[in-house]
């Protein structure tokens, strides 16, 4: 039989996609049923927390009274939508449900239901680093549970690729902005920006307190809607220099 390189280069490629194909529903499936290895939850209305270790039922059912009321303060907020919040605190835990997000305070694989957080104290509402110590608030538990909901909200609303295509300043500052239940302090966040605190340098601080500025300037002092800043295509650099101007004149 005649060696054809083509049809042997196309037939290898078609069985590369095929066994990515099944791989990724395979991973889809599993992130989506991940609260099955969580045995410890509470659940608070359409909100549910799943953990892999013990936690006080009244202080999980509080965290989420919290989280509920974040984002439902968002116009973005689908009342019906469900959403269940995974705490991974063991290593084993972090490493199948992060992948290669491992490290990060929190994951958000949409469109699957489920938001994924580190290891964290629940009881006390707060998120643990590495060496154990707590992330003092404003970044509490609620913040980074609502955060990672705000990133559902948003790819729910202008679609998976669309959310992809967002400047990240757009796609993170908007995500914070519902975090923090639309309650951002602009003229605060602005001094510290002129005065160039190591918090609103997002490589410095790894936060998205300057995203969160950006875009509570726009929403909440220019008036904007959701879908203007959404559809604005604005980058980071164009967003900033209008921030400055406003600043400086004020």
């Amino acid at each position: 039989m005649r060696f054809r390189p083509v049809r042997f280069l196309v037939r290898s490629v078609a069985v590369l996609v095929g066994a990515s194909l099944i791989l990724a529903a395979a991973g889809f499936t599993f992130l989506a049923n991940a609260q099955a290895i969580f045995p410890y939850s509470v659940e608070y209305g359409r909100l549910s927390l799943s953990s892999d270790r013990p936690f006080d039922p009244e202080a999980g059912r509080a965290l989420l009274a919290e989280i509920e009321r974040r984002i439902s303060a968002s116009p973005l907020d689908v009342p019906e939508r469900t959403h269940r919040i995974i705490v991974a605190n063991d290593d084993w835990g972090r490493r199948i449900t992060f992948l290669w997000n491992y490290g990060a305070g929190g994951v958000n694989y949409y469109p699957v239901r489920n938001v994924f957080l580190r290891q964290s104290d629940i009881d006390a509402g707060l998120m643990l680093r590495g060496d154990g110590s707590a992330v003092p608030p404003p970044r509490t538990l609620a913040y980074y549970g609502a955060h990672e909901i705000g990133h559902s909200l948003i790819a729910e609303h202008v679609g998976a690729i669309a959310n992809h295509q967002l400047p990240a300043w757009i796609r993170e500052g908007l995500a914070d902005y519902i975090a923090f239940g639309g309650e951002v302090d602009v003229a605060a966040l602005g001094e510290a920006l002129l005065a160039r605190d190591r918090d609103l340098d997002p490589q410095e601080s790894g936060t998205y307190a300057l995203y969160r500025l950006l875009v509570a300037y726009f929403l909440d002092y220019e008036g904007w809607t959701i879908d203007e800043l959404l559809s604005s295509g604005l980058s980071r650099e164009e967003a900033e220099a209008e921030i400055f101007a406003f600043l400086q004149s004020s």
